[in-house]
């Protein structure tokens, strides 16, 4: 991410290189075992409640939006200088909501799995990857907040991991939260 963003200032080459780099450390170690758990452990009891957390991030982030002062006057050139423009920027959304949560679940909760029911390290490195993401966004006091929140999540799917013994419950509310985030940026951008 941060060679792609910040360096290249590719969001295509970030995205590629960040799941090229999942796709290598998976097929180290038990490539068939993580791929099995992405379509296993959907849970009926939490589904719906873990489709509304999911969503809730694009809610989120259309209430506060205008408070941290995102509009399309700004996002717009930074867009632009990933190369998120033309017919590049929807394939862009529709590759990062349907593809990137599958990616980020069969590695931050499949191959860096713990069963620790309390916060751990990886739910905190998890959000601060995102940090790479929102610095070209957000002001400081924003970015804490989307740690904390993001933090949360990261802790939120593990615990669905750990219940139910898969992936499919964390990857469908991470394709509702990435799905609604996209929607508003999209929204916002336009």
């Amino acid at each position: 991410m941060l060679l792609g963003l910040h360096l290249w200032h590719s969001a295509w080459l970030s995205f590629l290189l960040y799941h090229g780099a999942i796709l290598v450390v998976l097929a180290r170690k038990n490539p068939h075992q993580h791929a099995r758990r992405l379509v296993q452990g959907w849970d009926n009891r939490i589904g719906g409640g873990a489709i509304v957390f999911g969503l809730a991030g694009g809610v989120l982030l259309k209430v506060l939006a205008p408070r941290a002062g995102i509009d399309g006057a700004m996002i717009r050139p930074i867009l632009g200088t990933l190369g998120l423009h033309g017919i590049g920027w929807p394939l862009f959304l529709a590759y990062h909501t349907v593809a990137n949560p599958w990616f980020e679940e069969v590695f931050w909760r499949g191959r860096l799995a713990d069963d620790s029911r309390r916060p751990v390290l990886n739910d905190f490195l998890f959000a601060g990857y995102h940090v790479l993401v929102l610095m070209l966004f957000l002001d400081w006091p924003w970015i804490v907040l989307a740690f904390g929140i993001l933090s949360v999540a990261g802790w939120l799917w593990r615990q669905m991991r750990r219940e139910n013994g898969g992936l499919l419950t964390p990857v469908i509310s991470h394709l509702a939260a990435d799905g609604s985030i996209m929607v508003v940026v999209y929204l916002l951008a336009r």
